[in-house]
């Protein structure tokens, strides 16, 4: 009899702990989607565009205030990545990012390199004549950071962005 009584201790215990874990989990993720952004990501395509010719559309991005994001090339850091939605006709080259300004972190006795003022990264683009649709195509995409500050470094992010092309037509 007594033996029952533990068991059902044990178990109670464990759908408590089980419970708690789930609301912990829950509440993390609430708080990490309320994070508010860190990295401002505005994109500037050209004013027109021809299909099979290539061109560069402008992500210019901005840390806020205080704020710093790692520039690629960093071992054991998240930098500055970019990522294009998949989009029949349109073709993205590897992104050119501008070289990061040297930042001491002194408890760790390492310099890296990051972003803390606007910069911009240029994304190479090539529309195939063949595939893009008739109208003016839309890219989509995503810039994923992770953020710090002078104290803290922040949970990952990512924020999209949106660059509308005008297509010129051909003359017939």
């Amino acid at each position: 009899m007594l033996t029952g009584v533990k068991d059902i201790r044990a178990r109670i215990a464990a759908v408590a702990f089980a419970a708690l874990a789930f609301d912990t989990a829950v509440a993390a993720q609430s708080l990490l989607s309320k994070q508010p952004p860190r990295l401002n990501v505005a994109a500037e395509p050209p004013a027109h565009v021809s299909a099979g010719k290539p061109f560069t559309i402008a992500l210019r991005l901005t840390p806020a205030a205080g704020i710093h994001v790692y520039a690629p090339g960093n071992p054991n850091y998240i930098p500055v990545a970019i990522e294009i939605a998949p989009t029949a006709g349109v073709k993205a080259s590897a992104p050119a990012f501008p070289p990061g300004e040297d930042l001491f972190f002194g408890p760790l006795k390492e310099s890296v390199k990051v972003y803390s003022a606007p910069f911009v990264v240029t994304l190479p683009v090539t529309l195939d004549p063949k595939m893009v649709k008739a109208g003016d195509p839309l890219i989509r995409g995503k810039v994923s950071y992770q953020a710090c500050d002078d104290r803290v470094c922040f949970p990952p992010q990512s924020a999209p962005f949106e660059a509308r092309l005008s297509l010129k037509r051909r003359s017939s």
